[in-house]
């Protein structure tokens, strides 16, 4: 296991570079590219791009499961026991319900079914059916596990996936760009700014075309920051699934190419430029760099092997 986490911090490096570089390209190149690969109309990658968010939401009900499991067995009394499950049940039905709403929203199922958004019986139902039934397989697996630090590595896991959203919420909500999808309708006003251009009157835009405001949170892109978590949230299921013990590396590149994917497909909906993915990018590897690095620091101060 530690030879894997030393194995993926070198990798996410790698990544680091590799959109460090998309990002400067995109920097002097946004417009060009959006101009070249923007399709808004394509179905199969509206439903493709709504699968961005899924594996972001799916991980935290899952690993909810397993701290739920680990506190019910622990050795606390039994009213602070009862405390900390309930809260786990309770944090479960929320961040169900809130991914439910991000898969039904707007920019994901809610683009090819517009009934779906702010639709609560709709969301209840994806949530049922997409993410709740993940707590009790998070609970059952951890029941299996003997890992006696399975708790601690989950729980920096969460810490780390709240950084990575909060991140996300900061910069969005200070960088006011026009996506790409809404520069193109021609409203007077409403024209291409590169990502660290201020675009100056959003909210009178918003007001006077009667726009989303999410329609000026180009930057960053929080599809490409959820799907770049990935690259550690697909390789964690190995805490919980002996037999994906020796499919970390694999696991990795999955998440690295189901990140692309998903980005390429943010660009091709006019929902992003390049800037934006590559910079949500470089977050989401900086997060799976923080995940492995405080998971060899977990082993080593345990002396695990």
């Amino acid at each position: 296991m530690d030879k894997y986490y030393t194995r993926q911090l070198r990798l996410n490096i790698l990544m680091l570079v590799l959109f460090g570089g998309l990002f400067i390209t995109g920097t002097f190149l946004d417009k060009a590219c959006a101009e070249t690969i923007f399709r808004p109309d394509m179905t199969i990658t509206k439903v493709i791009t709504s699968m961005g968010v899924y594996p972001y939401h799916a991980a935290q009900v899952l690993f909810l499961g397993v701290l739920y499991e680990r506190t019910l067995h622990c050795k606390a009394n039994k009213q602070v026991k009862m405390m900390l499950c309930t809260f786990c049940l309770v944090l479960m039905l929320i961040l169900g319900f809130i991914g439910g709403r991000s898969l039904t929203d707007r920019n994901n199922l809610g683009n090819i079914f517009p009934t779906f958004v702010g639709n609560v019986p709709i969301i209840i139902i994806i949530s049922s059916i997409m993410l709740y039934p993940l707590f009790l397989l998070g609970y059952f697996a951890a029941k299996k596990s003997d890992d006696k630090l399975l708790a601690e590595r989950v729980l920096w896991f969460c810490a780390i996936m709240l950084i990575a959203y909060i991140s996300m919420q900061i910069l969005k909500n200070t960088f006011d760009r026009p996506r790409y999808r809404t520069v193109v309708l021609g409203y007077d006003g409403v024209t291409f700014v590169p990502w660290y251009t201020h675009f100056p009157d959003a909210e009178k835009y918003t007001a006077m075309y009667s726009l989303n405001a999410d329609e000026f949170r180009s930057f960053p892109s929080g599809h490409s920051i959820f799907s770049n978590l990935s690259m550690c949230i697909f390789p964690s299921l190995a805490l919980l699934f002996p037999k994906l013990k020796d499919k970390q590396l694999q696991l990795f590149c999955a998440g690295f190419v189901f990140a692309l994917i998903i980005m390429t497909s943010r660009m091709i909906l006019g929902a992003h430029y390049l800037s934006d993915v590559s910079a949500g990018a470089v977050i989401g590897v900086l997060s799976s760099i923080a995940f492995a690095a405080i998971q060899l620091k977990i082993s080593s101060k345990n002396n695990i092997k």
